[in-house]
């Protein structure tokens, strides 16, 4: 029970168990048995060897072994399949350990090794979320500093800062929200309904999300109303999901509700998975668990596990142990 506790704790941070943690199960499992057969001792032989295997990271002798001492179906059977299901996954074989997992839970459905078995698999899409999550937001601050760099200030006839596009050839519309830029600075009780009726119009999209980039960056109230509002009611599911990141990043302390409500009124896998992420960028991991509680697809409630999992959160961790109990 101590070495599957440390396991979870360390799957939840996006770690694995020191291998040298495993000398105490090693010892309560190589309790001396009376009737003990040479199998048996070959068993313990073969499990010892598997053990050193992993020691020394020779992860693909470790598999041989354990399969060996699985094969037997001896009193290690159960815990020989999940040390060769993890050193296979240490191989990157992640089917094949994934069969192995599949093998221990139909041959030994009460063993308390398919719990390890779970936390291998979460540890597994942990790695992969991590990478995507990272992904994420590092698309999104490159979106951030295209946004900027397709403005310039200018000082403008009064002194005013004037914020001017250069990302592609001028047009009316450019014009047009240049003259918003500079009004949302000088009177943005009038500039802020102009800039949330050019998002939801048929505007051209690009010219729609650079409106919709200006509004984000405002810290006037109206401007947050106004962003919530976008998230709701966009027809046009790019700006939908272009409204949800900005929400999350320039108001990740006010995103969460809006962000439940929107996951919860919608069927469309992608707005799901950018609310999912949205709550990740937000560090909001109360919500994120109370949606995967209610999430009956599988598929969708591991991409929000996945999140959760990378999370150093209490209310992360006490999930991750709700799960394996």
């Amino acid at each position: 029970m101590k070495t599957r506790n440390l396991f979870l704790t360390l799957a939840v941070v996006g770690a694995m168990l020191p291998l040298s943690a495993r000398a105490a199960t090693t010892a309560d499992d190589a309790a001396s048995d009376p009737q003990s057969t040479a199998s048996a001792n070959n068993d313990d032989a073969l499990y010892a060897t598997g053990n050193k295997a992993m020691d020394e990271h020779r992860w693909a002798d470790a598999v041989a072994a354990f399969d060996k001492v699985a094969a037997a179906k001896g009193k290690r059977a159960d815990a020989a399949l999940y040390w060769k299901a993890y050193n296979l996954d240490k191989l990157g074989r992640k089917d094949e350990a994934q069969a192995a997992c599949d093998n221990l839970r139909q041959q030994f459905p009460s063993s308390a090794w398919n719990k390890e078995c779970v936390v291998l698999r979460v540890s597994g899409s942990a790695a992969d979320a991590r990478e995507i999550a990272e992904r994420a937001r590092d698309e999104a601050r490159e979106k951030v500093r295209e946004a900027t760099r397709a403005q310039v200030m200018v000082i403008g006839p009064n002194g005013e800062r004037v914020y001017k596009s250069t990302s592609h050839e001028t047009s009316e519309d450019d014009i047009k929200l240049l003259a918003l830029n500079s009004l949302l600075l000088q009177e943005p009780a009038k500039a802020l309904p102009l800039l949330h009726d050019l998002i939801l119009s048929d505007k051209p999209i690009e010219m729609r999300k650079q409106a919709l980039f200006v509004l984000s960056r405002s810290r006037d109230p109206q401007a947050q109303s106004m962003l919530l509002d976008v998230v709701n009611s966009a027809k046009d599911p790019a700006l939908q999901l272009e409204a949800i990141q900005a929400l999350a990043i320039y108001r990740p302390k006010d995103a969460g509700p809006t962000l439940v409500k929107v996951y919860q009124s919608t069927s469309d896998a992608k707005v799901k998975r950018a609310v999912v992420n949205g709550l990740f960028i937000a560090h909001d991991a109360t919500r994120l668990v109370e949606l995967a509680r209610g999430e009956k697809d599988l598929n969708m409630k591991r991409d929000i596990v996945s999140q959760l999992a990378i999370m150093r959160d209490p209310v992360a961790t006490a999930y991750m142990e709700e799960l394996l109990k």
